[in-house]
């Protein structure tokens, strides 16, 4: 035979047989092994969605003296009972120029405070840079939760921290010109405008927001306790009177009143615990809460739930009805596919006083984990249940498994297949 075509034949062969290996490696890791899935750690909290209605006391704060009002707190800041909310002024032109004075007086303090500082200054440059650091980051979160209202200030504090790096550094030696050209200008508004006419005072401490929505009236407060699902489906806004230039929100509780369903009902009642409250359309902020009432009613699949709250900032103090989120509390597991699950025994061996060995068997819930080509029952402690899977413990306390040993991570779950069993192999 002519030696090309014994090598050509030999290298045709070698080929065939390694494109037969090369498939039977693809079968046998592919279509041959049952499908699984690895056991992976997950943590989720167990939610409850709905539409929460905040009840609040609040108190309108109201304008007697006609005139143009300028305001001097910000929306969510706190009052005091007969502390000044807001000046009245004959003429608009009054009004700004009164705000733009007061202003720049809060500058020439600031500006007058680093002055006086400047030279016994014993802070680090790294405080220095953390407080300008801060500070915009403050301006950035104000911007992204539309505390439109905060903003002035979280400039004037840009500004005066990045005055304070200037002086520090040595950039700048002194503030006086500064200072002075402030005081020529707030002198010259004053001169320049009116007094105020009119000084408009908190009737109660609490938080001012300056924006009123007509609900504020529209459940009493105080009998929060006697609130019922009619009552919340029948909430309707009134007309704000014309001379309120805003209100105050007193009392340390607020309430978010909410329907669910009778078996969400059920489950915040086996809670019976402190949950957690997401305004996802309104706030970033996670507000912690606690179950204050549940109302079921006979024959319903409908029921009412009150959540007290006090944390509250300038955001919160605005919104009035918006979608959330009750989390009842959080899970860690690992995470396995409920059509996973299945019937088994397991055995398990014990020792008497004697030193006899005795074995036990018993039916538990547990899962096939493949190992190589073979399949293992393991059992599993389950800590959570959402719709298609479940989160189990990898590590349950003592007695809490019949057989001791559980899933751990990684391991690969197998998901499908007829005819498991314990020591099975998969060929």
């Amino acid at each position: 035979m002519d030696k090309l075509l014994f090598r050509r034949i030999l290298v045709a062969g070698l080929t065939a047989l390694a494109i037969i290996y090369v498939v039977y490696l693809l079968l046998s890791a592919n279509f041959n092994v049952v499908p699984t899935e690895n056991a992976e750690q997950v943590t989720v909290t167990d939610k409850i969605y709905s539409n929460g209605y905040i009840i609040r006391d609040e108190t309108y704060v109201k304008n007697t003296s006609g005139g143009v009002v300028s305001y001097n707190v910000d929306d969510g800041d706190e009052v005091k009972k007969g502390g000044s909310v807001a000046s009245v002024f004959s003429s608009e032109e009054d009004a700004v120029a009164r705000t733009k004075a007061a202003s720049l007086e809060d500058s020439m303090k600031a500006l007058t405070k680093l002055e006086q500082t400047r030279r016994s200054n014993t802070e680090g440059i790294e405080t220095v840079n953390n407080d300008i650091t801060t500070n915009i980051e403050t301006f950035l979160y104000n911007i992204n939760n539309a505390n439109i209202g905060k903003l002035d200030s979280n400039i004037n504090s840009i500004i005066n921290s990045v005055n304070h790096y200037q002086s520090f550094t040595g950039k700048t030696t002194s503030f006086k010109p500064e200072i002075a050209s402030l005081q020529s200008q707030i002198n010259e508004l004053k001169k320049s405008s009116g007094d105020s006419i009119a000084d408009i005072k908190a009737p109660k401490a609490g938080y001012f927001v300056a924006n009123c929505d007509g609900y504020e009236n529209c459940f009493d407060y105080s009998k929060i306790g006697n609130l019922t699902l009619d009552n919340l489906k029948n909430m309707k806004k009134s007309s704000v009177p014309d001379n309120t230039i805003g209100k105050v929100i007193s009392s340390l509780n607020w309430y978010i009143a909410c329907e669910i369903t009778a078996d969400e009902a059920t489950d915040l009642t086996l809670w019976g615990d402190d949950v957690t409250v997401d305004f996802s359309d309104a706030s970033s902020n996670t507000v912690p809460a606690s179950i204050y009432k549940i109302v079921q009613y006979n024959n319903s699949d409908k029921a009412l739930v009150i959540l007290q709250c006090t944390y509250m900032d300038t955001t919160l103090s605005e919104i009035r009805q918006e979608p959330v989120e009750i989390g009842m509390g959080s899970y860690s597991g690992l995470r396995v596919s409920k059509k996973a699950i299945h019937d088994d025994y397991v055995e398990k061996t014990t020792y008497d006083d004697k030193g006899n060995e005795h074995k036990e068997s018993k039916k538990v819930q547990g899962v096939y984990v493949l190992y190589g080509s073979e399949v293992q029952f393991k059992e599993i402690s389950i800590v959570y249940a959402g719709n298609d899977y479940v989160l189990c413990d990898s590590s349950p306390t003592d007695g809490t498994l019949f057989s001791g040993e559980t899933i751990s991570l990684y391991d690969q779950i197998i998901t499908e297949g007829d005819d498991l069993y314990d020591g099975k192999v998969i060929k």
